[in-house]
C-alpha cells in the first residue's frame, strides 16, 4: 500500500474539483430524492460548497487535513470575529454554517479548548510532549509558555505537508527551538516510554476497525512514560445509528443537525464517520493498559475528550 493510500483522513491526490463534483452529482441523481432531502437541494448545496476553499477541499477529499483542521479549530479566534475566511474574503452563508453552526464542528472547537486546558497541565520544564497526528501542532503551540525554557515538543504526522505547516506555525510563535517533527505512521510509532503527554485527535474517527483503534491506544501506552497522560477524543454515534445515543439533543439545533447530515453523509459521503460510545472507549483504553480514565464533554456530548494515565 502506498503512503498516500495510508493517509486515512483525506485523499492526497488532488483530483480536479470538476471531476469529483461530476461524480458526486451522478451519485446524488442516481440515489434520487430521500425522505429528508431532494436531489435538487443536494445539488444546490454542492454548488455552494464549491465556492470557497474549505468547501472545495471537503469535496475533493471527503476529509480534512492539518491545515483545514487548524483553520476550523481556530475560527472562533479569527474568522468569527473578522467575518473573513482564509482568503480574506467575506464568509459565505455556507461557510458560516460549517464553521459557526454545524454541530460536530462546534463540538470539535469546544474539544480543542478542552485539549488546550488539559495539555497546559503537562507543560512543565523538562517534560516531553507529543501530538499524534500533529497536523499544525496547534494543541501544543497555542499553550501558554510563560516561564518555560526547557521543553521538548514532538509532532508526529504521516502527512509531510502538515509537518511543514507545523514548522511554520512554530516559527511564527517563536517556539521552533522546542520542536521535533517526525513523518511517521501512528500505527508504527515504535517508541518506548518517551513522552509525559500524548495529545491525539482525529485518527479513530477515520478508522472503522475497532482492533486497529485498540492497537493505536497500545502504541500510545508503550510510548508514554509511567505516569504519563493520554488526551484523546472520539465521536459518539448519532441517534439514527444508536439506541444508546449520548447526545444532549436539547443543546443541538435540529435544522442545523439535518443540514450537517445532508452535507457530510448524503452529499460528501465523508470519511470521518466512525463512531464509538464512551463505554466502548473506556473499555478499549483499559484493554490497552490505561488507568484513571475520565471524560470531559463538549456541550452536546458529540465529541468527548478522554484523559487516561499509564
Amino acid at each position: 500500500m502506498s503512503k498516500q493510500e495510508n493517509i486515512i483522513s483525506h485523499n492526497t491526490d488532488s483530483s480536479r474539483l470538476n471531476t469529483v463534483m461530476q461524480q458526486m452529482k451522478e451519485r446524488i441523481i442516481n440515489e434520487g430524492d430521500k425522505p429528508h432531502v431532494t436531489v435538487e437541494t443536494q445539488l444546490k448545496i454542492l454548488q455552494e460548497l464549491s465556492q470557497f476553499g474549505f468547501g472545495q477541499f471537503l469535496i475533493k477529499n471527503q476529509g480534512i487535513n492539518g491545515y483545514w483542521t487548524h483553520y476550523m479549530l481556530t475560527h472562533p479566534w479569527f474568522g468569527r470575529k473578522t467575518g473573513l475566511n482564509n482568503s480574506r474574503e467575506p464568509l459565505s452563508n455556507m461557510e458560516c454554517f460549517l464553521l459557526d453552526k454545524a454541530p460536530t464542528m462546534l463540538a470539535t472547537q469546544q474539544r480543542f479548548e478542552l485539549f488546550l486546558q488539559e495539555n497546559q497541565k503537562a507543560l512543565v520544564n523538562g517534560a516531553t510532549l507529543a501530538s499524534i497526528p500533529c497536523g499544525m501542532l496547534g494543541e501544543l503551540l497555542y499553550l501558554d509558555f510563560n516561564g518555560i525554557n526547557n521543553i521538548r515538543l514532538m509532532g508526529i504526522d504521516y502527512d509531510q505537508a502538515a509537518l511543514e505547516e507545523a514548522n511554520a506555525l512554530a516559527k511564527e510563535r517563536n517556539l521552533d527551538r522546542f520542536i521535533t517533527l517526525v513523518c511517521r505512521n501512528a500505527w508504527e510509532l515504535n517508541i518506548q516510554e518517551e513522552f509525559d503527554l500524548i495529545s491525539s485527535n482525529g485518527l479513530n474517527i477515520y478508522e472503522p476497525d475497532d482492533n486497529k483503534v485498540l492497537d493505536l491506544y497500545q502504541q500510545f501506552h508503550t510510548a508514554l512514560k509511567k505516569g504519563g497522560k493520554l488526551v484523546t477524543s472520539f465521536l459518539t454515534p448519532p441517534p439514527h445509528l444508536s439506541s444508546q445515543c449520548e447526545w444532549m439533543l436539547n443543546k443541538i439545533n435540529p435544522e442545523d443537525l439535518l443540514l450537517q447530515r445532508i452535507i457530510f453523509s448524503d452529499i460528501l459521503n465523508a470519511k470521518f464517520q466512525c463512531y464509538r460510545s464512551s463505554q466502548q472507549t473506556q473499555k478499549q483504553l483499559a484493554l490497552a493498559g490505561f488507568k484513571n480514565i475520565h471524560f470531559l464533554y463538549d456541550e452536546a456530548h458529540l465529541f468527548p475528550t478522554v484523559i487516561a494515565e499509564k
